[in-house]
């Protein structure tokens, strides 16, 4: 799913940053889309503490995919964003909220396609769940699902027509760095 968390992570980031932008000035809406990987950070986590000669067991288990998608993750995950993120500037409310939100965004992904997911709730509720409305195959050139790529295309279109009719095109220079270097061109 790593085609879909992107799409519908920007889609949401793209929202999010509009609603955001407008109360607060400030659009770190970037941070959703790479917090949308961060649960996935599980399947190398174990080689990587391995290779340091450190063994970290769950449950009598080395970390497998889909340790790492729970609540409390999210949450050290959200403020340890907001610490490394503080010195350079970023109001550390701001990076626990967007890091979350990027997270949670994950989560919510996953739990949407896979009926039985992960158990999100965790501790509080052990249980692995999921809604489950995809029947999940990756038979877009084996990387994503046609259908759940094609609702996050019009989720992402959407939500970047939304933003483009109430704040106009000013927007695009925040996610495209490319069109910074052709807009300060235009200025000389």
């Amino acid at each position: 799913m790593l085609i879909e968390h992107l799409i519908y992570s920007t889609a949401l980031a793209i929202f999010i940053g509009m609603i955001h932008y407008r109360f607060f000035n400030r659009d770190y809406s970037w941070i959703i889309i790479a917090s949308a990987y961060a649960p996935d950070f599980d399947v190398i986590f174990d080689s990587l503490l391995e290779k340091m000669g450190i063994t970290v067991l769950i449950y009598g288990n080395t970390i497998v995919h889909g340790y790492f998608h729970n609540i409390v993750i999210l949450t050290l995950y959200a403020i340890c964003v907001a610490f490394l993120l503080h010195p350079f500037g970023f109001k550390f409310v701001d990076s626990i909220f967007f890091a979350g939100m990027g997270f949670a965004a994950h989560l919510f992904e996953d739990a949407m396609v896979f009926k039985d997911g992960y158990s999100y709730f965790w501790p509080l509720m052990p249980q692995h769940l999921g809604i489950g409305l995809f029947n999940y195959t990756p038979n877009f050139y084996g990387f994503a699902d046609k259908e759940v790529l094609i609702i996050g295309l019009i989720l992402l279109v959407s939500s970047a027509i939304l933003r483009t009719a109430y704040e106009g095109t000013r927007w695009v220079a925040n996610y495209l760095p490319m069109s910074r270097a052709i807009s300060s061109r235009k200025k000389h």
